[in-house]
């Protein structure tokens, strides 16, 4: 079967992957000028923790299911452990927010305790939950070949959401990322608007996770933002050339995971840090 011939059975793993890609690449430059890149490792083992706690909980309410293997879910079975990950980041996100003045314990100690007690947590439960390998697999790598109608129904409500907070506070969150102190001294509630930018970070990634697993979304915010910054002339631009970033190179390891029989996160990651490559070259040119 080739890929077009497939493309009726895969086009819900594929938009779902698309979507993901387009907004993750586009919050990733406000990650990277913020220099939040560990707070988001943070929120990605924090709503994967919420996801192992929902599991058992949703098995319980609607019977025994596996992570994506499921296609026949009711709404509800199949956003249950979604909603319980954007909680649990979203709390995580709103303590992150908040300004530290205690020297001893910083905000990078904060964000590493974060990230490294959820993940044990999650293989914890896991393990004692009777969580498979296959399981585990798809909590970091997805299942982006299935995506149920339902996660890719609140993929799209989220996004979505998302989308249309960063369409009205653009300027803010862009002024608030570049220059704190000085959109401080404007009036401007900086502490407001990071918060609701950690909490629109949260919700996505949250989502993201439901759907395609922690590893593509982690890429996806960081990779494109990466190459964009390098590549852009002006903010505009850069914008504009993560999202694309983004959106090709999911869509090009989307089709070679098909094509050659590979997983497909750890294919749209790789293809991703290969198209990252050459955009190192400008910049290591200009250096000489």
């Amino acid at each position: 079967m080739s890929f077009w011939e497939a493309l009726p059975i895969l086009q819900n793993g594929i938009l779902a992957t698309l979507i993901v890609a387009l907004i993750c690449s586009y919050l990733g430059v406000f990650v990277v000028l913020k220099r939040m890149v560990f707070m988001t490792a943070a929120l990605s083992q924090v709503s994967t923790l919420g996801v192992t706690i929902a599991l058992p909980i949703q098995a319980w309410l609607w019977g025994s299911v596996s992570i994506h293997t499921q296609q026949e879910q009711s709404v509800y079975a199949a956003a249950f452990p979604t909603v319980v990950a954007i909680l649990f980041a979203c709390v995580a996100a709103s303590l992150m927010a908040q300004q530290y003045t205690e020297k001893k314990l910083t905000r990078e100690s904060l964000l590493g305790i974060a990230y490294v007690i959820p993940a044990a947590l999650a293989m914890l439960i896991l393990d004692a939950t009777g969580g498979s390998v296959h399981d585990i697999n798809n909590l970091l790598f997805g299942n982006t070949v299935f995506v149920p109608t339902a996660h890719l129904i609140l993929l799209v409500i989220v996004a979505t959401i998302v989308s249309i907070i960063n369409i009205v506070l653009y300027k803010e969150f862009v002024f608030i990322s570049f220059d704190p102190e000085t959109a401080k001294a404007f009036g401007i509630k900086t502490m407001m608007l990071t918060q609701i930018l950690f909490y629109s970070l949260a919700m996505m990634i949250s989502v993201a996770i439901s759907t395609i697993g922690v590893l593509p979304v982690f890429s996806f915010m960081i990779i494109p933002a990466a190459a964009a910054l390098m590549l852009g002339k002006t903010l505009k631009q850069t914008f504009v050339i993560a999202t694309l970033f983004g959106v090709i190179s999911a869509a090009i390891g989307y089709y070679l995971s098909f094509e050659f029989s590979l997983p497909t996160g750890p294919t749209i990651i790789a293809t991703a840090s290969l198209l990252f490559l050459p955009c190192l070259f400008p910049k290591f040119i200009n250096n000489k």
